[in-house]
Parts: structure tokens; C-alpha cells; sequence
């Protein structure tokens, strides 16, 4: 009996490559973590975003920074390759003119420079495995 493609062994390979394509071929993954301090301090209560530079690499990646540390699970499917970073850190107050005319908006004022979030400047490299990007950031 023949033991071609069609054989026993050809479901075994059929089986066998089904399984690497499910699990990324063995691949652990990418975890991104590391700290966020605004003028010195640990930025609290703000949020990370990780926006691939090509559109070819996988979605981008976000998560909340608390005590100035930030993790991104590699469940997250976080890509790898070049990122540009955005932190954004909103607290209450401020003079938005809509909020006076609405009760139901809250004004809030971004603490963060645009330099580091809607003009971001900050740019990283994101490789396979873990991950630890620090951030200095400061408001003047």
C-alpha cells in the first residue's frame, strides 16, 4: 500500500500544517510594556496607542496607563515593526464653550502635548517577544 500524499501520511502533514497555521507556527507572541512619566512624574490615568507606520502590519495596539505603567499583552495581536505612539492623558476642567451650552458634556483639557499624541513625534520599533519602551515626556 502506497504511502503518497493521499495516504496516511498526507492526512498526518494536512493535520500537522492546519495546527502550525492555528497557532502562528509556534509564535510567542508580542508583549510591549513599560513606563510613561510626564515631567519627571508617573503619568496616571492616560492611554497608549500603537499605530503601525505601514499599512500592512497588524491593528493597532492600546491600553491604559496606571501609575505610570503601561502593558500590552501579546494576546493583544499587537504586530511587528515600526509604531508610531500616541499618549493621551484628558482631566476635568478646561473652557470648552460646548460644555457651558450643554450640561451633559464635561469639559476636559489634554495634559499631554500634541507632540506626543495627535502630532505624535514618538516612533518605536516593535520585535518579536517582549517588549520595554519607556517614555520621558515634558510639557515645556
Amino acid at each position: 500500500m502506497g504511502w503518497g500524499l493521499g495516504g496516511r501520511w498526507g492526512v498526518v502533514a494536512w493535520g500537522a500544517a492546519c495546527l502550525l497555521a492555528w497557532t502562528g507556527c509556534g509564535s510567542a507572541g508580542v508583549e510591549v510594556s513599560g513606563k510613561v512619566k510626564l515631567d519627571g512624574a508617573p503619568l496616571d490615568e492616560a492611554t497608549i496607542t500603537f499605530l503601525p507606520t505601514v499599512g500592512a502590519q497588524r491593528e493597532a495596539g492600546w491600553t491604559m496607563v496606571q501609575g505610570g505603567s503601561y502593558l500590552i499583552p501579546a494576546a493583544s495581536q499587537l504586530g511587528t515593526g515600526q509604531f508610531r505612539v500616541e499618549i493621551r492623558a484628558l482631566r476635568s476642567g478646561g473652557s470648552d464653550k460646548a460644555a457651558s451650552t450643554d450640561p451633559t458634556l464635561i469639559a476636559a483639557k489634554e495634559i499631554v502635548p500634541s507632540k506626543y499624541n495627535s502630532k505624535s513625534e514618538l516612533v518605536v520599533e516593535i520585535k518579536p517577544g517582549k517588549n520595554v519602551v519607556d517614555f520621558e515626556l515634558q510639557t515645556k
